[in-house]
């Protein structure tokens, strides 16, 4: 790489990190075997000298010395997953019992939760509890939940349990606690239709009912968080072409930079310009019992896979989704990946094309691929690299039948079919490199804490809108995310043409110029050119908040900056030579300042929106004086970001 600081080392091994994370994996391993066999000669003049991703598939299954270790080590590959057990969720049910006699509800609920989701498909093993566990297991934990008074997850689960099964007695008792649950939730006519149903299964077993009765005449009131995440609308109008942006923004192509955002028109701090739910996305391993496997709204009362016991799904409704598109190819397998060290931009290599049937990744295949994937950059080993990672995820798709409605195919060299899906996932790998996001929810010890706030990444995603926008250390937007909804708002004004620039990790209010400039050139293998580093702004580290103000002259033709402070507020600027007064633009300065202090003040009291509004004022307002660098505005930007975040994935530790 021509980047002056690019440094080959640090470049080769954050590539390798986009494919294996996790140093105990054995892909590398695998790797590197093959790199060693094939041989230097061969990986740089053979191999490295291809031009195309089905060249590079190709040539790992005709070179001889290549195709048989490939062959060999892929015909391994077998399913590998946490099955369910009925033993485990019958011992953990015994143990929320005794809990739940003790008061521990809080560990009551984490452990019937295991015992839902190691539960085996109801009449799967007769040995263990006649064959009704996920029964007995939904049953259980819809009685933890009515001590948390949680009634909405509660009924949920009496409502499984009465599908999968329960006895008479026991569905008495499930119609008698799900009026219970309607009263918490305050549906007293669902309440009413419960009770009737109830009394009605009773007859004239009286003394039943009499054990009952504390659920009628009991006083229930549901304890319930409320969701306060909201998707924004759209600063003006839904552009033609790219439907989850604004009108505000534009796409041009340069040479140099590829295509990206410019401003259409005039933007504003708070304007909303892209809100967009991801083409493709794949939760953090490390979030799969903290979140749900498919929305990845954080675990309450989860329901499992009907199958395999490594996931876990925040409602029914996430599962069959799931289920029905790609859980289905990876459920069996999904064990071996995470074994194969392999980072979660793999996963989502995998995850685009397990998405769809195998129809619909043939007709993409035929489609132009749009995303950038720097593959003038690319070494051969790199590439070579990635060839195999795509080789392993098309064993995986061969041994889970996603080619089942396809030709067909014993070999152990794909098909002409599944080449091109083999191609497809290669450029998967090489693409999403650079084009991926992470999704992010904002940690507070209590609530409202935004001062003490760390952000948690809990997924990876690809929003095909939001890849277009470039980076830069001053960054003109952020985002949070809703969900899996990515949400990009303005942090600063624009004019029409201005670059949209979005950050990729470092800012400058926080990392050096040196320290970014080899992190970008590493991982994203480019030189930023932005104003902050062609100037090299200072950080808040060195010096960023004693930077000197400056006013823009009055005169709108003139590019003149007077540096305060002011010898007198009338003066002859000695660029345009033209007689200025300073005495509105120091009013409005003053009134850029008290507005921050404000806003600070409404964060400390909770009161993030009205913040919101006077932030987004004084930064349109400083920006039209003055000019970045200034340390107290670049604060306020940061506090913008948080409170823009705090609208989005939000989790709150101590709720007390």
């Amino acid at each position: 790489m021509s980047n002056k600081f690019a440094d080959k080392d640090y470049f080769l091994r954050c590539s390798e990190k986009t494919l294996q994370t996790d140093e105990k994996g054995f892909f590398l391993q695998f790797s590197d075997h093959v790199s060693e066999i094939a041989g230097e000669k061969w990986i740089r003049n053979t191999f490295g000298k291809l031009k195309s991703d089905r060249e590079r598939i190709g040539a790992i299954y005709s070179y001889k010395p290549v195709k048989e270790i490939v062959c060999e080590t892929l015909g391994h590959v077998q399913e590998v997953y946490r099955k369910k057990s009925a033993e485990i969720s019958h011992k953990r049910r015994l143990e929320v019992e005794k809990l739940l006699e003790k008061g521990e509800n809080d560990k009551a609920l984490l452990l019937a939760c295991q015992s839902v989701l190691r539960a085996p498909p109801t009449g799967e093993n007769h040995k263990v509890d006649d064959g009704f566990t996920l029964s007995l297991a939904y049953w259980t934990r819809a009685a933890v939940l009515m001590e948390l008074k949680k009634y909405s997850w509660a009924l949920l689960d009496l409502q499984a349990a009465l599908k999968e099964g329960v006895s008479d007695d026991m569905k008495v008792e499930a119609f008698v606690k799900m009026g219970a649950c309607y009263k918490g939730m305050n549906e007293p006519n669902r309440a009413k239709i419960s009770f009737a149903l109830a009394e009605k299964m009773l007859a004239v077993d009286s003394v039943k009912w009499k054990k009952l009765e504390r659920y009628r005449v009991g006083d229930f009131q549901e304890v319930r968080d409320v969701d306060r995440r909201v998707l924004p609308p759209l600063a003006e109008e839904r552009h033609a072409t790219f439907t989850n942006a604004s009108t505000k923004i534009d796409v041009k192509q340069d040479i140099g930079k590829g295509r990206f955002a410019v401003a259409r028109s005039e933007i504003h701090a708070g304007d909303t310009l892209v809100v967009e739910a991801p083409s493709v996305a794949c939760l953090l391993p490390e979030c799969f019992a903290t979140h749900c496997h498919h929305c990845f709204d954080r675990l309450e009362s989860p329901v499992g896979c009907t199958d395999c016991a490594s996931i876990a799904f925040c409602k029914s409704e996430c599962r069959d989704a799931a289920l029905e598109t790609y859980h289905k190819y990876e459920c069996h397998i999904l064990d071996l990946l995470i074994g194969s060290g392999m980072s979660v931009l793999c996963h989502m290599a995998l995850r685009m094309v397990s998405q769809t049937t195998l129809k619909e990744s043939l007709s993409q295949y035929e489609e132009s691929r749009p995303f950038c994937t720097n593959a003038h950059l690319r070494p051969p080993e790199d590439f070579l690299q990635r060839t195999l990672m795509a080789a392993f995820l098309l064993r995986c798709l061969q041994k889970t039948n996603y080619f089942i409605d396809g030709e067909g195919n014993d070999d152990d060299v794909p098909n002409e079919e599944e080449q091109k899906i083999g191609e497809l996932l290669l450029y998967n790998l090489e693409m999403l490199q650079f084009n991926a996001h992470e999704i992010y929810e904002t940690r507070y010890e209590q609530e409202n804490e935004l001062e003490n706030a760390k952000i948690g990444y809990i997924a990876v995603a690809l929003y095909p809108t939001v890849a277009l926008f470039n980076h830069e250390c001053y960054p003109a937007v952020t985002r949070h995310f809703v969900g899996r909804s990515i949400v990009i708002t303005a942090v600063r004004p624009l004019k029409l043409g201005d670059v949209i620039a979005e950050n990729y990790g470092p800012i400058f209010t926080r990392k050096p110029l040196i320290s970014r400039q080899k992190a970008l050139s590493s991982r994203y293998w480019f030189e930023c050119k932005c104003e902050a580093c062609s100037q090299d702004w200072p950080s808040f580290e060195t010096g960023l908040e004693t930077i000197t103000n400056r006013l823009r002259c009055p005169n709108d033709k003139c590019t003149n900056f007077f540096t305060l402070p002011l010898s007198n507020e009338k003066l002859r600027c000695p660029r345009c030579k033209k007689n200025v007064s300073m005495v509105d633009f120091l009013e409005s300065l003053k009134e850029v300042q008290k507005n921050y202090g404000d806003a600070h003040d409404l964060v400390k009291e909770g009161k993030t929106d009205e913040a919101t509004v006077l932030l987004c004022d004084g930064i349109n307002t400083f920006h039209l004086i003055s000019r970045p660098p200034h340390g107290t505005t670049h604060v306020a930007q940061e506090v913008l970001r948080a409170c823009l975040a705090h609208r989005g994935n939000v989790y709150v530790k101590s709720k007390s």
